[in-house]
C-alpha cells in the first residue's frame, strides 16, 4: 500500500551547489584536473592507416584517394589523374595489373568496414593505371646515376619491383630471365583474360624506359655463370620465382595426364593448350586453383580426339593443336576440391563465386588419397575422402574420414596445391628447404650484396613480390653506398608526411600515449 503524504517524511538539504545570489557557474572539473602541475602529458604519434598497413607493397593508399576525392590538390600544370598515379607508383609500378588480379588485403584492412563497407581501392587503383596507360605517362628519370651497377635474377614481379626501385635511386640496373618475355607469374601463371598482355607490356615498357637493360632467355649457372655475376655487378637481386609446380604426393600421381598447375597455365598461355578433355579435376583452393579452373572451363573438350593431340602432350609442349578441331569445342565439366570447406577456401571471396557462376562444382572438405589410371596407364579418376583440415600452429592438420572414399571420374587431373624453386645452377643459396633465408632487409644471410624476394622467399600474393623487390631496392642503395642497413619497421610501408600537403595537413590516425616527463 502506498504511503500517505502525511506520511512522508521531508528532510532539509544538507548541501548546495549554489549559495543564494550566487551568479558564477562553478565546474566539477576544477577538482580533477590541475594541468600545470601535471607529471604527465600527451604524446601524438602517427599511426599506419589500417588499409596501408594491410597492403604487402605498402602503397599510400590513403594520400591517392585524398587525391582522387580533391582533399589534397595538385601541383600547377598537373591533373589529378596524374598525380595520383604518382603518387601510387612510389610503391607500386603495376597499377593496372594489380587493380585487376590482387585479391586486395588492403579493403579487408580499410576503415569502412565498421561503418558500411570498405572503399573500392582496387577499382581506383585499376583506374589510375589505365588512364595512365591511355595518357601515355612515363617514369620520372633520375637526375644523377651513381655509377652502381646491380644485377635482378628474374623479371617477374619481385625482380621488376626492385629494378625499378633501384633505377630511380640512379643504379644502372640488367634483369636476367630465362624466358623469352618479362612479367613472372603475371605473364605465365595468370590468365589473359584477367592480365589483357597490352596492360601488362605497357607497364612493363615503363619501367624498361627508365634505362633497365633486360636480358632474355639467359639462365644464371646455365648461360651465364654466378662468378661472372660476382664480378660485373656491385650488388645482385634474387627474384628466382617458384614457378615449377607441386605434385600430387599420392598413389598413381606419375600418370601421364596428372599435371601440376604451373606447367597447365604456361601452356595456356603460351597458346599450346587448345582444349582439356570432358572431365577436368582440379585439387587446390588457392587463386592458382580457381584460375585452372576457369581456363579448364572455357578451353572445354572436342569429341574425338587423337592420340599425339591430349592435353597432357600440349602442356608438356609436344603439340599444338588444330585450329579447326579446337573450334568446334564443348564445355568441360570442370570438379575442384580443397581439403578447406569452401567458405575457409584460400582463394579471395570473389574468385570463388565467379568460379561457382561459371558452372564450375567446387568440393570442400575432400582430401585427395590416390589416381585411378586405367590400363593404358593414363588417369582415369581421382579418389578422395571426406577431411577436416585445421592450421595449428602455423601447420596445416588433415584428419581424414574413413570409409568416406569416392572416385571424380577425370581425363585430367591439375595439382594446384603448391609451388617450388628451380634452384638449378644455383644451388649454394637452397637452404635445404626450396628456399633462401633471409634477414629482415631481405639480405641472403651470409652473403653481403646479395638480397632477395618474392616467391622464392615465401610464395603468396603478387603484390607480396612487389614490396619484396622495393624493400630489398632500400637494402641495396644502402649496401651500395656503404650504409649501415636500418632495422626495419614492424609493417613496411612508403612514407606519408603532413609536408606533402599545402591547403591542409592529411587525416592522420593518432594515437594517444601517456608517458613521464
Amino acid at each position: 500500500m502506498s504511503a500517505t503524504p502525511e506520511a512522508i517524511e521531508v528532510k532539509p538539504l544538507t548541501f548546495r551547489r549554489y549559495k543564494d545570489g550566487e551568479a558564477k557557474v562553478k565546474t566539477w572539473q576544477a577538482q580533477i584536473f590541475d594541468a600545470g602541475h601535471s607529471h604527465k602529458c600527451p604524446t601524438y604519434i602517427q599511426s599506419t592507416p589500417p588499409c596501408q598497413g594491410s597492403c604487402p607493397a605498402g602503397e599510400d593508399i590513403r594520400g591517392y584517394l585524398n587525391i582522387v576525392r580533391g582533399v589534397e590538390k595538385p601541383p600547377a600544370g598537373m591533373v589529378w589523374q596524374e598525380y595520383a598515379f604518382r603518387r601510387l607508383t612510389e610503391a607500386n609500378p603495376f597499377p593496372s595489373v594489380m587493380g585487376r588480379v590482387c585479391p586486395a588485403p588492403c579493403e579487408s584492412g580499410c576503415n569502412r568496414n565498421q561503418v558500411e563497407d570498405f572503399v573500392g581501392i582496387n577499382s581506383v587503383e585499376h583506374f589510375l593505371g589505365d588512364y595512365a596507360i591511355k595518357n601515355k605517362l612515363a617514369f620520372k628519370k633520375p637526375e644523377q646515376v651513381t655509377g652502381k651497377t646491380v644485377a635482378v635474377i628474374g623479371g617477374g614481379p619481385a625482380g621488376m619491383s626492385a629494378a625499378y626501385q633501384l633505377a630511380l635511386k640512379g643504379h644502372s640496373v640488367t634483369i636476367f630471365d630465362e624466358r623469352a618475355e618479362l612479367g613472372g607469374m603475371m605473364r605465365y601463371g595468370i590468365p589473359g583474360f584477367r592480365t589483357p598482355r597490352d596492360v601488362l607490356d605497357a607497364e612493363i615498357g615503363r619501367i624498361l624506359d627508365l634505362g633497365v637493360v633486360a636480358r632474355m632467355n639467359c639462365r644464371i649457372g646455365t648461360d651465364i655463370s654466378m662468378a661472372q655475376i660476382r664480378e660485373d655487378f656491385d650488388a645482385v637481386f634474387l627474384g628466382l620465382g617458384a614457378q615449377a609446380g607441386r605434385a600430387l604426393a599420392v598413389e598413381g600421381a606419375d600418370a601421364p595426364n596428372c599435371v601440376t598447375a604451373t606447367s597447365f597455365l604456361k601452356a595456356f598461355n603460351d597458346g599450346r593448350l587448345r582444349h582439356v578433355g570432358k572431365r577436368v579435376v582440379v585439387i587446390g583452393g588457392g587463386d592458382t586453383s580457381i584460375d585452372v579452373a576457369t581456363v579448364a572451363r572455357r578451353l572445354g573438350h572436342i569429341d574425338k580426339v587423337n592420340e599425339s593431340d591430349r592435353p597432357e602432350h600440349a602442356i608438356a609442349g609436344h603439340v599444338a593443336h588444330d585450329v579447326a578441331e579446337a573450334s568446334v569445342r564443348q564445355g568441360a565439366e570442370v570438379t575442384l576440391t580443397t581439403v578447406f570447406a569452401i567458405d575457409k577456401m584460400q582463394a579471395s571471396k570473389h574468385e570463388v563465386e565467379h568460379a561457382l557462376s561459371e558452372g564450375i562444382t567446387i568440393r570442400g572438405g575432400m582430401a585427395p588419397v590416390a589416381v585411378i589410371r586405367g590400363e593404358d596407364g593414363r588417369a582415369v579418376a581421382l579418389r578422395i575422402m571426406r577431411c577436416e583440415a585445421k592450421m595449428v600452429g602455423g601447420r596445416l592438420e588433415i584428419k581424414n574420414v574413413e570409409g568416406t572414399e569416392e572416385d571424380i571420374p577425370a581425363d585430367l587431373i591439375v595439382s594446384a596445391i603448391g609451388q617450388t624453386v628451380d634452384f638449378t645452377g644455383l644451388e649454394e643459396f637452397n637452404n635445404g628447404k626450396g628456399a633462401i633465408n633471409s634477414d629482415k632487409n631481405y639480405q641472403v644471410q651470409g652473403q653481403a650484396g646479395f638480397f632477395v624476394g618474392g616467391d622464392v622467399v615465401r610464395p603468396h600474393l603478387l603484390t607480396t613480390a612487389i614490396g619484396h623487390g622495393a624493400i630489398a631496392a632500400d637494402g641495396i642503395d644502402r649496401f651500395l653506398h656503404s650504409e649501415a642497413l636500418e632495422k626495419r619497421p614492424k609493417i613496411d610501408v612508403h612514407a606519408f608526411a603532413a609536408a606533402r600537403t599545402r591547403a591542409r595537413p592529411p587525416f592522420t590516425t593518432m594515437t594517444i600515449a601517456q608517458t613521464a616527463m
